[in-house]
């Protein structure tokens, strides 16, 4: 299995969690980290970054 490298900002991540509403942070959270791994994912699978354009496509 692959490894990861999730990136989040420190003023979001103390904005998210620090301003009282935790449970809504923490979806938030989650779905910034799932998201940057779904899209680690399809990069990784069709071997180009979103809107890169190659002589093979």
């Amino acid at each position: 299995m692959a490894q990861y490298n999730i990136t989040i900002d420190s003023e979001i991540l103390h904005h998210l969690l620090l301003n009282g509403a935790k449970d809504e942070g923490m979806a938030k959270l989650l779905e910034y980290v799932l998201n940057q791994i779904l899209q680690a994912r399809a990069t990784e699978q069709i071997k180009a970054e979103p809107y890169e354009r190659t002589e093979g496509r």
